[in-house]
């Protein structure tokens, strides 16, 4: 148990007299460097993990977690009974019929590739992702074929309206007289989707799948169909399930099999990221390390006293390890707090250092977002902390234990 008298000491040997400035400063870097390395992997690792969210979340939007193919290409005729099938073993599942093609878009002179999928009316009432964006009018639209949906990116890019035409060449040819010529076609503009992803509102075009059909020719086939789930961590055990139900000629793939070296890379680049600025605070530790040792050579007059009166070995080692454990809790605390005020305001800061720099910090056409996400996750600052912690404790045992070692005799002997 830590007395209040070993509680005082560590205080007093915590702020030394203004003759003592060197250890002063020493100790005031070990205390900002801890700071500064807990800050850090706080903010850090809240822009990773909001990152691989919104990703994941944008990607599954779009695609949903599981798609049903069927085993060779050609695409797969529509069956009625097995979105039934699929409803009757677990009504929280919703699945939709999906066309996808390639296509080349045009506009006045602009020309881009463009992703074309062709889908129904309950993709965007059934999709979170699509509820604020769409007005219930364009979904109607929608429904009776009257045209498509293009990305607000690509509205601002080409100036477009509702109610323009485009221009869109399909990657499938038909055969004439004079030899293979591409299926093209002109579509109207019904509505604009806001994604929040920059790829997809550039270069995703929805189509209603009858139209899409028709524009390729490919007899009321269909690709595959899309399901979309609840709990996200109950994938396997779904997909497990509907393998059961599916027909031999389909298989299921799901959403990790769909973009694995994406979602892997950034779980590496995490776990790495983390690693690398652990170093940070173990460098702080080192610093933490050289102060106390600093404190102690100082200190030796006064450690000769206190043992003179009466201090034990054990109560010296107290008093030592809690002063440096008081440095590093004290640092670990200001770390906090700095991270999460960043992390709260990070896409301010962002502004304001753009503002005053001119330049782009996040480019949407390479971080894929408008923003900077962030997601704070609590268990991950409690370990941060207890990290940190423990380094702070484990660079104060040895020159505690050398403040220990002196005979207060030699300490004192010659005052």
């Amino acid at each position: 148990m830590i007395s209040i008298f070993e509680i005082w000491i560590s205080l007093k040997y915590l702020f030394p007299k203004t003759k003592e400035k060197f250890f002063s400063v020493v100790t005031l870097f070990s205390f900002l460097g801890i700071s500064l390395g807990v800050a850090t992997l706080i903010i850090v690792m809240s822009v990773m993990n909001g990152f691989r969210e919104e990703l994941t979340s944008k990607v599954l939007g779009i695609n949903g977690h599981l798609k049903i193919k069927a085993t060779f290409s050609g695409g797969l005729k529509i069956d009625s009974q097995l979105p039934q099938k699929i409803a009757e073993s677990n009504k929280s599942l919703l699945i939709h019929k999906v066309v996808e093609s390639q296509g080349l878009l045009n506009f006045n002179k602009y020309s881009s590739g463009v992703l074309i999928k062709g889908v129904t009316e309950n993709f965007f009432l059934e999709r979170n992702i699509f509820t604020k964006s769409i007005s219930s009018e364009s979904i109607n639209d929608f429904k009776n074929n009257r045209g498509i949906f293009v990305g607000e990116k690509l509205k601002k890019k080409l100036g477009l309206n509702i109610g323009d035409y485009l221009t869109i060449l399909s990657s499938q040819s038909y055969e004439t007289i004079f030899g293979n010529l591409p299926r093209s076609a002109n579509f109207k503009i019904i509505g604009f989707f806001n994604i929040g992803m920059y790829e997809y509102d550039m270069s995703l075009v929805l189509m209603p799948i009858n139209l899409l059909q028709k524009f390729l020719d490919n007899n009321k086939r269909i690709d595959h169909y899309e399901i979309v789930i609840d709990n996200f961590s109950d994938v396997e055990l779904i997909k497990t399930n509907l393998e059961q139900i599916i027909p031999d000629y389909l298989r299921i793939v799901d959403w990790r099999e769909l973009n694995p070296s994406l979602f892997n890379a950034i779980e590496v680049e995490r776990n790495v990221m983390f690693l690398i600025l652990l170093l940070i605070i173990l460098v702080a530790a080192f610093n933490l390390i050289s102060s106390m040792m600093i404190l102690v050579s100082n200190k030796k007059k006064d450690i000769g006293v206190l043992r003179v009166l009466g201090i034990s070995n054990f109560q010296l080692l107290r008093i030592f390890i809690l002063n440096g454990f008081l440095i590093g809790f004290l640092g670990t605390i200001l770390g906090v707090l700095i991270g999460l005020s960043f992390c709260l305001n990070i896409n301010e800061i962002k502004s304001f250092i753009e503002f005053f720099t001119g330049s782009n910090l996040f480019s949407e056409e390479i971080y894929f977002f408008s923003n900077l996400p962030i997601i704070i996750n609590s268990s991950q600052i409690i370990k941060i902390c207890s990290i940190s912690l423990f380094l702070s404790f484990v660079a104060t045992i040895y020159p505690s234990i050398k403040a220990t070692k002196v005979e207060p005799i030699n300490l004192i002997k010659w005052d």
